[in-house]
């Protein structure tokens, strides 16, 4: 007898709308037995579909003009052919993206198949050519300040940024690019979940009382589709 195929969440939303806090809090629900979940964001094209620059300063010059919220920054190709393989319960070699460097690794990350697949990002309900892919789509809606005070805290600590660049990018490229391409999804996706305010600044975690209330339409719909 086949595999059943696997049940795919896209799951979407603004960047900093705490999208990938609401998967995470899924994947740890379901258990990795059940579940697992992969970022649109590692399928950014490698630097080397742009060129080769031969100095920093024209490596930084091409970065610069590059629109990493336009779906054309990704490798869709790539995704869907992964997409594929994982939904007829085959393992990948899901590319790794280097933000410091704004290029791909040269490792790569094994992924195995598992009854749910969760795929998160911005753009994760945008792309046309995987959409015949979703079973359940997720639109995670949040105030752009919220996101905004989320996106500089995470792309200076995490991502070696400064506060300037960060906010030279979002008012340059990302605020149009959201209301663009992830922001309509919203009006098609089969849940939209309203963000409770998780913190956007500090250590402090969600509460365990907020992220049941997020998750529960989702879990919801899936032991209505006889998933879980």
């Amino acid at each position: 007898m086949s595999r059943k195929k696997s049940f795919l969440i896209a799951m979407s939303g603004g960047s900093g709308s705490g999208k990938s806090t609401v998967a995470e809090a899924l994947l740890a629900h379901l258990g990795p037995d059940r579940a697992v979940m992969f970022g649109e964001d590692a399928y950014y094209h490698p630097m080397s579909y742009y060129g080769a620059p031969s100095t920093e300063e024209e490596r930084a010059a091409l970065v610069a003009g590059i629109n990493y919220d336009d779906p054309k920054s990704k490798e869709v190709d790539h995704l869907v052919s992964d997409l594929k393989a994982l939904k007829a319960g085959e393992a990948v070699e899901q590319p790794i993206y280097d933000y410091e460097r704004h290029d791909r690794s040269k490792n790569t990350r094994r992924i195995e198949s598992a009854p749910v697949l969760i795929l998160e990002g911005i753009h994760a309900l945008s792309m046309p050519k995987i959409r015949s892919f979703i079973d359940l789509s997720v639109y995670v809606d949040t105030p752009d300040d919220l996101r905004l005070a989320r996106r500089i805290r995470r792309d200076v600590l995490e991502r070696g940024r400064t506060v300037h660049s960060v906010l030279l990018q979002y008012m340059s490229t990302v605020r149009s690019a959201h209301y663009r391409w992830t922001y309509p999804a919203k009006f098609d996706a089969d849940l939209v979940i309203a963000d409770e305010g998780l913190p956007a600044y500090g250590d402090v975690k969600p509460s365990p009382e907020a992220i049941e209330r997020m998750l529960a339409p989702v879990l919801a719909r899936l032991q209505t589709a006889g998933v879980i």
